[in-house]
């Protein structure tokens, strides 16, 4: 799923770049993924999980969530990557896969997505997910690579994120 993200016009006149959804009608239904554990993450074999376009986490729920990223030209050449997330009652694999070990056994407390925002533009740039305590974080954040995004694990601090990580808003989910 890496079609082009549409832009919304809101109220205030600002532009926002919204997550994409497949397999979910809101991100309200993300909840199926709280208290579950996970036990895979895939990224595609010639890809690093710090700069990848696809990536499979796998939870013990059953579920698996695709993560992928879009970018789209907004005003002139600003460019905005956001998050599209495809949750899936079972594995999602393409091609040839590399399992990631750094998120197996993470479980699942609470789930945010980032928000950028800045000069009339809101951007739907990430997913963070916080463990049970809150200690640990698993997310994955859009990079000014086009398509790209990074992941950064549990014990990790992130890495190549579009925007500084203190200008992203967590929206709990």
């Amino acid at each position: 799923m890496k079609p082009f993200t549409v832009i919304d016009s809101l109220a205030d006149g600002s532009l926002y770049l919204p997550a994409q959804l497949k397999g979910l009608d809101s991100f309200d239904q993300l909840d199926l993924l709280r208290g579950a554990e996970v036990t895979r993450c895939c990224i595609p074999a010639a890809q690093r999980s710090d700069l990848a376009w696809s990536a499979c986490l796998e939870f013990s729920s059953g579920y698996s969530l695709e993560i992928t990223s879009s970018s789209t030209l907004v005003r002139g050449w600003d460019e905005y990557g956001t998050i599209n997330l495809a949750l899936a009652p079972s594995a999602v694999s393409d091609g040839d896969q590399v399992g990631l070990s750094e998120p197996v056994g993470f479980v699942v407390g609470q789930i945010s997505i980032l928000r950028w925002q800045r000069d009339g533009i809101l951007v739907d740039a990430g997913i963070e997910f916080r463990s049970k305590d809150g200690g640990e974080v698993l997310s994955a954040v859009a990079v000014d690579i086009p398509g790209a995004f990074s992941m950064s694990f549990p014990g990790g601090a992130p890495k190549n994120w579009q925007f500084p990580t203190d200008e992203y808003a967590r929206v709990d989910v």
